[in-house]
């Protein structure tokens, strides 16, 4: 990893701390279905991609490859699962929980690219691993926790699409055709969650799946939700989800993972003055999740280092 790669991908989780408790603060503050307001502002995150990638003469390779579909499938799941998880705890919470991905990535990149781990990493992965379980067991609820099932369905879609992310032709391609490609990807995102909506509604009228269609109706012609989704979509998650395939490409997808593990700091010091507000509660200040949060940071930390010496 270089340090100046490196010092500009911690930025970004800084942006997407940010977008992480505006999500929750929205969800909080209007009552926003989760799922709806996922759909939204991803719809306004595509768009934002697509026009900055140029309407007059875009892109449209990334459209006829199955594996940009594959992607975008797989984002449904993350986006719907990781927004239904911020009911279920709080936003530093969460994104501890999350780092998860990087134990998954570590795995994920051996199974398919025969990638190990370097030497010395090992006491970086166990830290994390002990971290998150602890954390997990403090939950209201311990394993029982809706969010611990969410999250890791979350996570797990997250490794997958940025393993398909790291080597699909248009992310290795000009920032035009990775603009068009993050565009799609999100939009195929939002439509496929409209579609699986429509499809369960209608084979399965008595399960509980998702907002009801009057719910779904209701909400996406409220205003408010349209502004926040710009706000969120437009501003925050389009140029984020552009850097996020942009630092695949450069680190892979196990990389990429590893560098987020500066997100629960960040995803801190944003709930923090978020919560002066009023719109979001404080992040939990107990003695034992802050040391469960050292674990985790020191083992990534320790990955990090690691790699940095060796230049990899």
């Amino acid at each position: 990893m270089e340090p100046v790669a490196l010092a500009l991908a911690l930025g970004m989780e800084a942006g997407w701390a940010v977008f992480i408790v505006g999500t929750r603060a929205a969800l909080l503050a209007f009552g926003f279905d989760p799922w709806s307001l996922a759909m939204a502002v991803q719809i306004a995150a595509g768009a934002s991609l697509l026009i900055a990638a140029g309407l007059r003469s875009l892109p449209t390779d990334p459209i006829r490859r199955p594996a940009t579909w594959a992607i975008g499938g797989l984002r449904v799941v993350t986006t719907a699962c990781f927004s239904a998880a911020l009911l279920h705890g709080a936003a530093t919470t969460v994104t501890l929980l999350a780092t998860g991905n990087i134990l998954i990535a570590a795995l994920g990149v051996f199974l398919f690219f025969g990638r190990r781990p370097g030497a010395g990493e090992t006491p970086g992965f166990l830290l994390i691993a002990l971290g998150v379980a602890l954390l997990a067991m403090r939950l209201d609820g311990g394993f029982s926790n809706p969010a611990i099932p969410l999250i890791v369905a979350s996570e797990t879609c997250v490794v997958l699409a940025s393993l398909l992310a790291e080597r699909h032709p248009d992310n290795l391609g000009t920032y035009r055709q990775r603009l068009a490609l993050t565009g799609f990807v999100t939009l195929l995102s939002a439509g496929t969650l409209l579609i699986l909506w429509s499809l369960v509604a209608l084979a399965l009228p008595e399960m509980r799946f998702g907002p009801s269609s009057a719910a779904v109706a209701s909400t996406l012609s409220s205003p408010w939700l349209w502004l926040a989704a710009l706000v969120l979509g437009g501003l925050l998650r389009a140029p984020l989800t552009y850097m996020a395939f942009h630092f695949t490409r450069l680190f892979g997808a196990d990389g990429y993972m590893l560098v987020s593990i500066a997100l629960p700091v960040t995803t801190l010091i944003a709930e923090v003055l978020m919560s002066l507000t009023g719109l979001v509660p404080p992040p939990s200040r107990d003695p034992l999740d802050l040391a469960c949060a050292a674990l985790i940071v020191l083992g990534g930390g320790w990955v990090i280092v690691k790699r940095i010496r060796r230049g990899t």
